[in-house]
């Protein structure tokens, strides 16, 4: 019959060693919990518990992480900060594309192509929340949607009355660059003198004196 080695273990939940309980380097199962918990020597003498595959509670992890991708919907992320030019790809195949991506942001930019990498042309793009935008398509496409942060870009019209100095800017240029209008009448007063070339005109008003 094959030998069975048993680790230092507990059945209580919640239950985790001590450095007396433990050597240095020895290893100690929560059987209850699924926890496995070693005691390392160096700068400090402790208990460090070991992650394992499925894992409940918090971590606290100094240094960078890599993953080729998150799973979850990043609703208890904080203190992230998220670039101005950080994009979201994500692929869909249907008429209706839902896209979540937590970028906080109430004005994405969203654009959708199709698998050859041809920018197509949704039925409507709806901004759902600050995190989701949903695309729809009159019928069912394959392909991507790739979504970044707005809030940089201007489009469209605005009236010039709505425009606080527009009026005083334009005379100002006007009155530099020795523009005037042909359209209307010039009302002169005193001696006009030049050298220039100049259309023949009609007649001049000087006024009443």
């Amino acid at each position: 019959m094959a030998s069975i080695i048993r680790l230092k273990r507990s059945t209580t939940p919640g239950s985790a060693p001590t450095t007396s309980d433990l050597a240095t380097g020895e290893l100690a199962i929560n059987v209850y919990d699924g926890k496995v918990f070693l005691r390392k020597s160096g700068s400090v003498d402790e208990i460090k518990e070991v992650l394992t595959n499925e894992y409940t509670g918090s971590v606290s992890i100094s240094g960078s992480i890599t993953a080729t991708s998150f799973v979850g919907d990043g609703s208890g992320l904080s203190n992230i900060t998220v670039d101005q030019s950080a994009t979201v790809k994500q692929s869909f195949t249907g008429t209706t594309w839902v896209v979540s991506h937590n970028l906080n942001a109430p004005n994405p930019i969203v654009q959708a192509y199709d698998n050859d990498d041809y920018q197509i042309v949704p039925q409507s793009i709806r901004i759902t929340d600050s995190d989701t935008v949903t695309i729809t398509f009159p019928q069912s496409v394959t392909g991507y949607a790739v979504v970044a942060k707005g809030g940089h870009i201007v489009s469209g019209s605005v009236d010039a009355d709505n425009i606080s100095g527009f009026d005083a800017a334009v005379k100002t240029k006007l009155n530099l660059d020795g523009v005037i209008s042909g359209s209307t009448q010039v009302i002169l007063q005193g001696d006009v003198t030049g050298t220039a070339a100049s259309s023949s005109i009609a007649s001049i008003d000087g006024g009443d004196i």
